[in-house]
């Protein structure tokens, strides 16, 4: 659980954790926001990789855009590349950024050298490439903590996995 996260901790926050704190999702929500409140007060040294934020922003676009306008996520991201006009009228994800500003998150742009990085580890542990991505930039910087509720990475060896559940 997010909440065991030991004070005086360095943790890499993963996408998912950035929109549960904005999207309300019972039972991953409350430790979501925790964790950033606990970024805020200087218990926890919180990481944000440029492309989780990109993932939380979309994620989150996506989720006020099918409840505002009553849409199936199945499928949504897609018809929205075609309706720009709600797009315009979206809102929410510009909460995200200042979210992670809040929680006093140092944001860690993706160069080059992590993108190569993630590609050999993509490969090693059959992760996805923002996931890829994420791991690059937890070894870059030497943090082997890790919020997020994806799976993916219980099996990445010197990584420990802090979930909202």
């Amino acid at each position: 659980m997010l909440s065991d996260i030991p004070d005086g901790t360095s943790c890499l926050v993963d996408a998912n954790i950035l929109y549960y704190h904005l999207v309300s999702t019972p039972g991953l929500s409350e430790q979501s926001t925790e964790l950033l409140i606990r970024g805020r007060h200087g218990a926890l040294s919180l990481i944000v990789p440029v492309t989780a934020l990109a993932e939380a922003i979309h994620k989150v676009m996506v989720a006020e855009a099918a409840a505002r306008f009553h849409l199936p996520l199945q499928g949504l991201a897609h018809r929205l590349s075609s309706r720009r006009d709600l797009i315009s009228q979206l809102e929410q994800h510009k909460r995200v950024l200042p979210a992670a500003r809040a929680a006093d998150a140092q944001i860690i742009s993706v160069t080059g050298q992590h993108i190569n990085l993630a590609a050999e580890l993509s490969i090693q542990h059959g992760l996805l490439t923002n996931d890829a991505i994420l791991l690059a930039v937890a070894r870059s910087v030497a943090v082997s903590h890790l919020a997020t509720n994806d799976d993916d990475f219980d099996s990445i060896p010197d990584l420990t996995v802090w979930k909202p559940r």
